[in-house]
């Protein structure tokens, strides 16, 4: 296997664009928001994390074994992550400031006390633990960023200090996770011990890695049926409210990457395109840039224009957040993610 998936990159964008209609919950009572596939879209991201697990397995597995590899992996995943986290942040801290003498704010000032920790928190990498607190973050899709750098922490640790057992660890790691989460009753961990749930998905991509290692399928009338068999799914788990049953959604996840990573069929083949393998490119970008443009979008539309609360102008409101994170995502893309970071590579 090369050390990238297209037709995954081409999902993940799928997905992302899907987590922004999960966020644009401003009016919970809209069909665009109020049904059982939207309101679970949150779960894609524990496709992210289940495809980061695979993705540098598939770069790394057999990479690090000296802490010099292991701090060398953690400086380039520093560089991949970090640019584009602390832009995102200024920005949300920026309008939060300047939000706080509008009349458009939800909410009174939240004083420089507040700001800081939580800005704190998310530069940090400390969103998705309660090392600073449990509050949601100012951009608070990026509590997920700070699981993905924990997860990189603890797969780089597993191959260094487990080397002969390195399979067995990731598997007791994985057992414990999901155990903790158990504990708790509830799956959706986000703010507090979101870190959990992103190591436990993280886990099974890696597992994932390994069984395309050393196996080869050809699953490409696979695809549909997954796709419908996960749809089924998260009308069950809504209608029934199994908050818990939620975690066999990572291990359907790693399900789907082999059968895309094995298939070369027509869903396989739309992934591939152009226009999908863009969205995957910029879905990072996306990600973090959504949810600033919802906020304004909103306030813009319906408080300063009025627009009515009407669902085509929700819909309408809807389609322009996801054109305009689109395409400023496609300039973060270009002059946050590649040019800082390159010129990090530089320095670093």
């Amino acid at each position: 296997m090369k050390g990238r998936v297209e037709q995954l990159d081409g999902l993940r964008g799928i997905f992302a664009l899907l987590v922004v209609a999960h966020h644009h919950n401003a009016f919970k009572d809209s069909i665009f928001y109020n049904n059982f596939f939207v309101i679970n879209s949150d779960l894609f991201v524990d496709f992210f994390f289940v495809l980061s697990g695979f993705v540098i397995a598939l770069n790394y597995f057999n990479r690090i074994d000296t802490k010099e590899d292991f701090f060398q992996f953690l400086k380039k995943r520093i560089v991949r992550l970090y640019p584009l986290l602390v832009y995102t942040e200024i920005v949300f801290l920026i309008f939060n400031i300047l939000g706080d003498f509008s009349s458009y704010k939800n909410v009174n000032s939240l004083g420089a006390s507040y700001y800081f920790s939580t800005v704190l928190d998310t530069l940090t990498f400390m969103g998705s633990t309660p090392v600073f607190g449990s509050w949601i973050g100012l951009n608070y899709p990026a509590w997920s960023i700070s699981a993905e750098m924990i997860s990189y922490v603890v797969f780089g640790l597993i191959l260094i200090f487990f080397q002969r057992s390195k399979i067995l660890a990731f598997i007791i790691t994985t057992i414990l996770c999901g155990a903790f989460i158990i504990s708790k009753g509830n799956y959706m961990l986000a703010y507090d011990y979101g870190f959990i749930r992103g190591i436990f998905c993280f886990c099974l991509g890696i597992f994932t890695y390994n069984i395309l290692s050393k196996n080869t399928f050809q699953l490409s009338a696979m695809e549909i049926p997954f796709l419908v068999v996960m749809i089924l799914l998260m009308y069950v788990v809504h209608h029934f409210q199994l908050n818990l049953w939620k975690m066999v959604f990572p291990i359907l996840f790693s399900g789907g990457v082999i059968i895309f990573c094995s298939s070369t069929g027509l869903v396989t083949t739309m992934l591939l395109t152009k226009p999908f393998q863009y969205l995957g490119r910029i879905s990072y970008s996306i990600y973090l840039n959504h949810a600033i443009v919802l906020i304004l979008l909103n306030v813009i539309l319906f408080r300063v224009f009025k627009l009515p609360h009407t669902e085509p102008m929700i819909g309408l409101s809807l389609l322009i957040s996801m054109t305009i994170t689109i395409i400023y995502s496609h300039f973060t893309y270009e002059w946050i993610e590649k040019r800082f970071s390159n010129y990090l590579k530089t320095k670093l």
